[in-house]
């Protein structure tokens, strides 16, 4: 990585830190606008790396513009938020794909966490209403794009897949914090925080893979 691209990569994440605080703890918090900034700076870093590399991470940044349409989307209307990252979910599927193809061993922490999901929340599931469906299917789509992000680090070794890896885990994490809270109606600045701070670097991490 050259000393160019270390420094646009920590601008752009002090942009994200910055627009993170005016999100969670400024007064006019919760504005849609500086969440949606917040993700642009990994956007912005993504769009560099596709560039520069002649269009091979243009999948990548498709997905993460439409991780960025979805912060303001979930916002609005639940469902459409959910559906839209369910697409994100499926382009990085793609890529990952791309990047080093699946293996069996690919398969197992999918069925492991898609098991427990249903051990854990089976009974309050069907007690969502219209958010069912999606609270099952999502989380499908979720652990399929952590499993094969999770195995890059041995099919195709190297930094890029560690942090393509890092970035599924801590995206899947994030999600998971917030299903919880819609399952079981928990909401708290703490949540939120947690959420964010796991997502927004969940992004910047599948940024800086285009660049290492």
């Amino acid at each position: 990585m050259a000393v160019t691209e270390i420094v646009l990569a920590v601008v752009l994440f002090l942009g994200m830190e910055a627009c993170l605080y005016l999100y969670l703890d400024s007064p006019k918090r919760g504005s849609l606008f500086w969440k949606a900034c917040a993700t642009l700076m990994p956007v912005l870093l993504c769009l560099f790396g596709s560039v520069r590399s002649g269009g091979e991470h243009y999948l990548l940044l498709a997905a993460l513009c439409v991780c960025l349409i979805s912060d303001v989307l979930i916002g609005i209307h639940f469902v459409s938020g959910v559906l839209s990252f369910l697409t994100a979910h499926i382009l990085l599927m793609v890529y990952l794909v791309r990047q080093a193809p699946p293996t069996l061993w690919s398969l197992l922490p999918w069925a492991v966490l898609y098991g427990l999901l249903w051990l854990y929340y089976g009974k309050e599931i069907p007690t969502l209403g219209k958010r069912a469906v999606p609270m099952c299917l999502y989380p499908a789509f979720l652990f399929g794009m952590f499993s094969l992000a999770a195995a890059l680090p041995f099919l195709r070794p190297g930094l890029s897949s560690v942090c393509l890896a890092l970035g599924a885990a801590c995206f899947c994490v994030s999600d998971m914090v917030l299903g919880d809270g819609v399952v079981h109606e928990k909401q708290s600045r703490l949540r939120d925080h947690v959420i964010m701070h796991l997502y927004e670097p969940a992004v910047f991490l599948f940024a800086l893979s285009t660049i290492w």
